[in-house]
This record gives C-alpha cells, structure tokens and sequence, in this order.
C-alpha cells in the first residue's frame, strides 16, 4: 500500500479513504492473454502438478556426490609465496604499556558557591527554589556531603571509551556504557 501525497494515510486503491484526493484513474480489469499460436511457452509453473514426466538429459552428469576433502593448493603466478603459518598468540586484554589515568591535578579544585543565578532574569540569590524575582525554577548543581568531599572521588575506567567516570554512576559520563560493579 502506498501513502496519499496529501494526508499520508495508506491507500489501497486509486482514491484516497480519508481526504478524498484522486490518485489516478482505477486500474482497469485484466483480462487473461491467450497464448499465441505457434510459440513455445517458457514458463511453466510446477511441472509435475502438471502431470508432465521429468526426463533427464542423457550427457547429464549428476551433481550428487560427496564434498572434496580438500584441493590440493598451486602457487599463483607473480604471488609471492609465505613462509609464516600463522602468527604468535596474543593474549587478550589490550595494551599492557598505555596508561589510562589523568595527569595529578597541580591546583586545587574548584569550590562551587551555594548562590544560584536564575537564568530567565540573572537574579542571583542563595537560598529557595525558585526566583525571587520572576519566579522561575533556579538550577542547583548536585552538592556533595561533606564526608564525601573530604574523600577523594574514586574513579573506574570505562570498558568503551575509557574514559574515566566517578564510581558512583552507574554509566559513563562520555559515551553512556554502563560501568563494571563490584560484587
């Protein structure tokens, strides 16, 4: 079924059920073609429900034999011939030399303030929820405890990105995976 140019509902015929739109003019009906005389028809659907014997060529060789075991390899002309059969084995686990971690931080970090600055009217103000101005809803970043903050913040890698995420998160911050949990 194809949909109307115009309300995109599903047409079956050449008129549209919901706006009414013309598609075309409805297809006529087919009669059946007879066969010319004098030629040979190509397709025949189901020969032997025709009740037509199947016969086999006779210089027909059947294809019913036994998979080759394996065929014998020659060289290609202009290859040049290996000498390796395969390669060592490499354990798996990725890159034993690469560090993942971050560079020490040489500064302290940031102390965030506890003021909130209302985006809608840049009314800045330390307590409530909502501006006192304009009455909007004021942003508040997510404030650690202070048992928290004095601990330094544990760090996992991410399996996909490895990107180093907080081990509180269930998923990682850069690409979304969910992060390996202890247990």
């Amino acid at each position: 079924m194809r949909p109307c140019p115009v309300c995109e509902s599903p047409v079956s015929g050449s008129t549209c059920e919901v706006c009414g739109r013309e598609l075309g003019s409805a297809p006529a009906a087919t009669a059946p073609i007879a066969a010319l005389e004098g030629l040979e028809p190509t397709e025949l659907p189901g020969l032997p429900a025709l009740g037509l014997p199947l016969e086999r060529a006779p210089d027909l060789e059947p294809t019913l034999r036994a998979a080759v075991a394996e065929i014998p390899a020659e060289p290609l002309l202009g290859w040049e011939a290996t000498e390796a059969l395969g390669g060592p084995d490499v354990p798996a686990g990725g890159l034993v030399d690469v560090d993942l971690g971050r560079e020490t931080a040489v500064d302290p970090p940031t102390v965030l303030s506890t003021a909130a600055t209302c985006r809608y009217c840049r009314n800045v103000q330390a307590t409530g929820l909502f501006c006192d101005r304009c009455g909007m809803q004021l942003p508040r970043p997510l404030q650690r405890s202070e048992a928290a903050a004095a601990a330094p913040l544990e760090r996992v890698s991410c399996p996909r990105c490895f990107e180093r995420t907080p081990a509180d998160r269930p998923r990682c911050g850069a690409c979304g995976a969910l992060l390996p949990t202890e247990g």
